[in-house]
């Protein structure tokens, strides 16, 4: 017979019913919080446990010359990192880093033994450097290819381009101004790991492609340019100035074909440099021009009818009082006419001249020229230089003005305003980008020629022209005439203002020149100026023969293609040619050329075996690389006797040799002798004749 449960059986299984129930009940309130009210915390734990964002690096856009020639591009490079719990072997993989890149093997040791699944082992190291290492199978080693910049010719044009700071964004010059379009978008590459951590891309969010930056494409010409960088170093030793600037010109569309600085810096390594040689002086400086405002006075008298070439004036033996401040001129004169009043640089008789022209009528003229305004050209830091209101003026303001005093410019606004004198009397905005091209080659934006206004007219210009021709023949600027060819120019010599004194310290200057050549068709602007001579300070003297020099170069370049060579233009023929033209890429990184290759859609064959480019031929859409080891790239120095200059230095490696020319013509000899090993950057002399 069966006993009946008591009552503290039955509580208990009460008890342990009711256990189990709130058990359940707290389980399901538990899933709740963490399926349905707090999903999203969750989901993003799990997500970080399982999943690795790598960015993919995007190429910056390349900088081209006018002829294609890279001045600042992208060399790839490539990060190391590793997830140290999947790595199999981690001293051998500390062993090989630290023999290829050069850091303590304990180091590594020290990343690979932390407990994440993903540190950077090295970073930024360069393609040449990283060699063996990209051959690594290990499966926790993880390669990631970027880029950073790179500028080939070193110190060139470094004020205008800019530089780059480690993550590749621009902070000066062209790399800041364009930075939006020479920015590329970042790819990413997303890692997924499973329970056992094997690693693989999440094909529910696949792999984002970079989109590289778009390239610019200037008006600079990387040989003109070369032939101004060492005239302008060359000029600024022989004056032992402070600083000089240098420019280049097309008068007849306003486009900058070189923009020089001297001193300059290396962008490669802008650190090392202060601020004051990374500013790109031509446009941000400004500074009294002395002797060469007297073209424009000239200018406005000649329009205006109020004298003519052969009308004279008394100099008063070279003094002048005028409000009690005495004005003199370097050597006495007596009558002279206008014309040598130009000549001669007269500053009493430009002054006597310019007599009957009203304050508000010269003021006009000036601000036709560009004075006391930006020029346009949308280079960063342009400063306006300075022109008063004529209501402002003293009675001392209109002679200190006609003369080159009380009015500011900058190196880049009066050789545009240069170029309006001799170009028939219209005034262009000077521009240095011809267009941005997008990746496949495309145009996305191109610099059409602008006339801001017509100054003067076609026959003052021509007048004018015949002033600065006799400057040259028989006036101040005798040291800056031209073999051969017929030039025209004006001398500056102008005393520093000291504007806590209020005074002009003595033995300060700004010495300047700015001419045109040829005569009869002016091709070219030079415009040159060096900031303190401490030798030769009149214009004529320290800056006379650096025009000479840039000009008899450039001129004789290579003299029978020479009414052959046009400017860039933006129409579609010259457009297409520019597109289908590779830089030279004899002795850059394999792997450097294969991208540039492959972004403008070139099938590509390698010979040889190596690591750098000896030749690259291009056939339509093919392009054959001989590849050679590093130690046989690039080299010795090749024979360039009897080749013209444009011939010779596209044979040289300009990143490795500094080239310094003498005379004009074919080369007749070099001073370093062919085959001679190349080391470090060499400076090589061309004797040319």
């Amino acid at each position: 017979m069966t006993q009946p449960k008591s009552p503290f059986h039955r509580g208990r299984f009460g008890l342990v019913a009711l256990f189990l129930v709130g058990f359940w009940f707290v389980l399901q309130l538990t899933l709740f919080r963490f399926q349905v009210l707090e999903h999203d915390r969750f989901s993003q734990y799990a997500y970080k446990q399982y999943y690795k964002k790598i960015p993919l690096k995007a190429r910056r856009g390349t900088i081209y010359d006018r002829d294609g020639d890279k001045l600042a591009t992208s060399v790839m490079y490539y990060d190391f990192a590793a997830d140290p719990l999947r790595v199999e072997n981690r001293s051998a993989l500390a062993r090989q880093l630290a023999v290829r890149l050069g850091r303590q093997e304990s180091y590594y040791r020290r990343r690979l033994a932390m407990k994440n699944h993903f540190v950077y082992l090295d970073r930024r190291v360069p393609l040449e450097t990283a060699g063996s290492l990209l051959k690594i199978s290990d499966k926790g080693f993880i390669k990631i290819k970027s880029f950073g910049r790179y500028y080939p010719f070193g110190t060139y044009a470094a004020q205008l381009l800019g530089f780059t700071d480690p993550d590749n964004r621009g902070l000066a010059g062209l790399e800041l101004q364009y930075k939006e379009a020479l920015t590329g978008r970042d790819g990413q590459a997303q890692l997924q790991y499973n329970a056992r951590r094997f690693v693989s891309y999440n094909i529910d969010e696949p792999l984002i492609k970079p989109r590289p930056g778009n390239d610019l494409v200037l008006t600079i010409d990387k040989d003109i340019q070369t032939i101004v960088e060492n005239a302008l170093d060359e000029g600024l030793r022989r004056t032992r100035a402070r600083s000089g600037v240098a420019i280049v010109l097309d008068p007849n569309n306003g486009q900058i074909l070189a923009m020089a600085n001297a001193p300059g810096f290396d962008p490669n390594k802008p650190g090392g440099s202060d601020e004051f040689h990374k500013r790109n002086r031509a446009v941000t400086d400004a500074f009294e021009p002395g002797s060469t405002m007297k073209m424009f006075t000239s200018a406005a008298i000649l329009q205006e009818r109020l004298h003519k070439p052969q009308d004279i004036v008394f100099c008063r033996n070279g003094k002048l009082e005028i409000h009690n401040h005495v004005i003199r001129d370097t050597k006495k004169h007596g009558w002279l006419s206008f014309r040598k009043v130009i000549e001669k640089s007269s500053n009493i008789g430009m002054i006597e001249l310019a007599n009957k022209l009203a304050p508000n009528t010269f003021f006009r003229y000036l601000r036709s020229f560009g004075f006391g305004q930006k020029t346009g050209s949308g280079l960063l830091g342009e400063t306006s230089g300075s022109l008063a209101q004529p209501g402002t003026w003293s009675g001392l303001s209109k002679a200190s003005i006609s003369i080159g005093q009380e009015v500011s410019v900058t190196a880049l606004q009066i050789t545009s305003a240069f170029a309006a004198l001799v170009n028939g009397g219209h005034l262009y905005r000077p521009f240095v980008v011809a267009g941005i091209r997008g990746p496949g080659g495309e145009w996305v934006e191109k610099t059409e020629t602008e006339e801001i206004r017509q100054v003067i007219s076609a026959e003052v210009s021509e007048l004018l022209k015949d002033f600065m021709r006799g400057v040259i023949k028989r006036g101040t600027g005798t040291k800056a005439a031209l073999r051969n060819v017929e030039a025209g120019g004006k001398t500056g010599t102008a005393q520093k203002f000291n504007r806590k004194t209020k005074r002009y310290d003595p033995g300060r200057y700004v010495a300047s020149f700015i001419g045109f050549a040829p005569y009869d068709r002016p091709r070219y602007i030079c415009a040159v100026f060096f900031d303190e001579p401490k030798k030769h300070y009149y214009g004529g003297d320290a800056a006379g023969p650096v025009f000479a020099r840039i000009l008899n170069q450039i001129i004789h370049f290579d003299l029978k293609n020479i009414d052959q060579k046009r400017p860039v233009e933006t129409g579609d023929v010259v457009l297409a040619r520019k597109v289908n033209t590779l830089p030279d890429m004899n002795g850059w990184p394999l792997q450097a050329a294969l991208e540039l290759l492959e972004q403008h859609d070139y099938d590509v064959e390698i010979e040889g075996g190596g690591s750098l480019v000896k030749t690259v031929s291009l056939d339509d859409e093919e392009a054959r690389i001989m590849a050679v080891k590093a130690e046989a790239a690039m080299e010795r120095l090749p024979d360039l006797r009897n080749l013209t200059l444009r011939q010779a230095l596209s044979r040289l490696d300009l990143s490795r040799v500094k080239v310094i020319l003498q005379g004009s013509g074919r080369v007749y000899k070099q001073s370093l002798a062919p085959g001679t090993r190349i080391q470090g950057r060499m400076a090589l002399k061309l004797f040319l004749k």
